[in-house]
Formats: structure tokens, C-alpha cells, sequence
């Protein structure tokens, strides 16, 4: 439960958006988009595309930072989609 009047700081907020902007570029893109509600988990999204493919996807700041994903999710195929601070998105390449 939240509590009234509780407010997500700028990270949250910063992460919020960026998944939001995420969903919004695979939905553009013509995926079937399907999202994590739990919050736990390896991946953040799955998106399906009209052929049935499927592609597990964990969602990060695209900043300077490199990012990569962990061992638990490059054993299952989880790609990294990339957002910057701009709202563009794009798919890493490691």
C-alpha cells in the first residue's frame, strides 16, 4: 500500500518514464507488449511480435554508464533495451 501523499524521488521517477517510454516504442514498433505488474523478476517486459516471437526485455537508463545483462538473465535471453534521456530507444548490443 502506498502512503497518502508519498511522492517517487527523482530516480524513481527517472525510471518510471523511461519505462513508460519503453512500452510505448515496442507498442510503435507493432509488438504485442506485456508487462511485468510484480515488479520482481528478471525481465521488466515481453513483447511479442506478429510472427510469435518473443522477446524478454529488461529496461535501463541508456546513460554512459555500459550496462550488460547479469548471468541469470543471459541464460534465459533477456535483452536490454536502452533508453536515453531523450526518450530514444534502442536495443544494447551486448
Amino acid at each position: 500500500m502506498v502512503r497518502r501523499g508519498a511522492r517517487l524521488n527523482r530516480k524513481h521517477q527517472k525510471g518510471f518514464l523511461n519505462h513508460l517510454r519503453a512500452l510505448q516504442w515496442l507498442t510503435d514498433k507493432e509488438y504485442f507488449v506485456f508487462d511485468n505488474v510484480s515488479g520482481l523478476g528478471p525481465c521488466d517486459v515481453i513483447a511479442l511480435d506478429t510472427k510469435g516471437n518473443t522477446i524478454l526485455i529488461d529496461v535501463k537508463n541508456g546513460s554512459v554508464i555500459y550496462r550488460m545483462v547479469n548471468k541469470r538473465q543471459k541464460l534465459m535471453g533477456i535483452k536490454l533495451l536502452m533508453v536515453t534521456k531523450e526518450g530514444k530507444c534502442y536495443f544494447n548490443k551486448s
